[in-house]
């Protein structure tokens, strides 16, 4: 059975639905066949189909990541990509496969944090979450620390808030102090919606 036709170009459908259908449908039956089918298409020359195909396979990672840890390889190569769209499509699907084959993460860590540099916004906010996920990991933990404090540090004031609240579920205990004191530095420049959820942050750590 092929799947391709489902994909919302072929609905002519650009709100994205038909493509996060197909992704449930395909992971609630771990249907590696026509996942497979979806990572063929990752380098068609039609952008659309591309981009649908991508988005079914990252929608279909938020359900069970362990789906698409074989097509790794390919996201590595789409964060390359002079598409924009298929770079932080790819950089989701790689943040999803941190949590369940970190090891393969860790290979490019260096690759990710030049896109977080370097990339979009989606691209940035998704490549933060592949280092976090990575120091979720012991064996990570102690090598990444002051990156991600570096990264919480930098961060924009709109996603302060959200970046503290992410990071700070995998600070260790004897870094607690550090983190606080960074995140108190910052707290005047934001908006008091983000103070307020910062302030809870600061206080479910302390």
């Amino acid at each position: 059975m092929t799947y391709i036709k489902e994909i919302a170009y072929y609905h002519e459908d650009r709100s994205e639905v038909p493509n996060q259908d197909l992704a449930k449908k395909l992971a609630d039956g771990k249907n590696k066949e026509g996942l497979d089918e979806m990572a063929s298409y990752l380098m068609d020359k039609n952008k659309s189909i591309a981009s649908d195909c991508l988005k079914v396979l990252y929608e279909a990672s938020y359900i069970n990541p362990s789906l698409i840890v074989d097509y790794f390889d390919t996201f590595r190569t789409l964060l390359n990509s002079k598409n924009n769209r298929m770079v932080w499509g790819a950089m989701i699907g790689i943040s999803s496969i941190a949590t369940v084959a970190p090891e393969k993460v860790y290979e490019i860590k260096d690759l990710i944090l030049n896109k977080i540099e370097t990339g979009s916004v989606i691209t940035n906010v998704h490549g933060v979450y592949a280092i976090i996920h990575l120091a979720s990991f012991d064996v990570y933990y102690y090598e990444l620390k002051d990156i991600l404090f570096e990264l919480q540090r930098k961060c924009r004031p709109v996603d302060f808030a959200k970046r503290a609240e992410s990071i700070s579920g995998v600070v260790r205990e004897n870094e607690l102090g550090e983190f606080i004191d960074l995140l108190e530095k910052r707290i005047p420049e934001l908006s008091n919606a983000a103070q307020k959820r910062v302030l809870k942050v600061i206080k479910k750590m302390s």
